[in-house]
């Protein structure tokens, strides 16, 4: 990623969550990870368990980057066991539901007593199939501060919105659900899905693209909404405008094991003009 700032600026303090961690389903090796400028950084996890660089850069500068690469060994659709913290079944800033939201949830919950769905997963993917087919996917008509309900009532959107519309949906019906952003095989920026809890641990969906998450996706945050897995957030002192550039690539490598269990390469660079899906980003000055 690299931002490029229309004048200088200083005092620049950033957060990023731009590594993936090590979890059951993902054992990452990271090769490379670079930030500049930078007067120092610091690995730490969130109140989350996200893996969270911190740092700033004093003196002042036109351009910030960071550059991440590494090997993900992946496995998929499975369900992370561990315990369920109480707020995954609340609303929160994103996922307020309104009128809109509750009788969507409504006329899921009616849907899945005739077909005789009973489990929390069941449910779930009858959920995502109804949001995919009545949802469009189209680019530049929300943005990162567009709610579940606003998104809802557009009928349309990008996979932020899609993530939060199903988070406030499962909500709605009884279903913890937490917000993750990520990498895809084949996307040129990060990606938003969704986690379940059931079985006494976590599973994946993604609505966007209407699939269970297998071994070609990377997580690298997650959190009750955007806000609290946001990529690349910052403050910094100065009168700029800001320009940004991102690229992703995430690529599968064969290694002779079990199709089962996928390893894929990742990196970031800061040469490609390709924009993100919602920019996992948010500077202020």
């Amino acid at each position: 990623m690299e931002l490029k700032f229309s004048s200088p600026v200083s005092r620049h303090y950033f957060a990023l969550r731009c590594v993936p961690g090590d979890s059951l389903r993902q054992k990452i090796t990271v090769a490379e990870c670079r930030v500049s400028p930078a007067d120092y950084t610091s690995a730490d996890k969130d109140g989350f368990g996200n893996l969270k660089i911190s740092g700033s850069c004093r003196k002042l500068h036109d351009t910030f980057s960071y550059h991440v690469a590494g090997t993900a060994v992946v496995q998929g659709m499975i369900v992370q066991k561990c315990p369920l913290h109480p707020m995954y079944r609340y609303p929160s800033k994103y996922t307020e539901p309104g009128p809109g939201i509750t009788a969507f949830a409504e006329k899921v919950s009616q849907k899945c007593k005739r077909q005789g769905t009973e489990t929390a997963m069941e449910r779930a993917v009858c959920a995502m199939h109804d949001l995919y087919t009545r949802f469009q996917y189209i680019p530049g008509v929300t943005d990162i501060g567009t709610t579940a309900e606003q998104a809802l009532m557009q009928g349309k959107g990008v996979c932020q919105d899609y993530a939060h519309i199903m988070i406030a949906v499962m909500r709605q019906m009884g279903i913890p659900a937490r917000y993750v952003n990520g990498l895809m095989i084949g996307e040129g920026a990060t990606h938003a899905w969704v986690e379940i809890y059931t079985d006494g641990g976590w599973y994946g969906l993604d609505p966007t693209n209407d699939l269970h998450i297998d071994d070609y996706y990377i997580k690298l945050a997650h959190g009750r909404d955007y806000a609290d897995c946001v990529v690349d957030k910052g403050i910094f002192l100065g009168n700029a405008s800001q320009e940004q550039k991102i690229y992703v690539n995430v690529e599968e490598i064969s290694d002779g094991r079990d199709s089962s269990v996928n390893g894929t390469a990742g990196g970031r660079e800061a040469d490609d003009p390709e924009k993100p899906d919602h920019a996992g980003t948010s500077h202020g000055g």
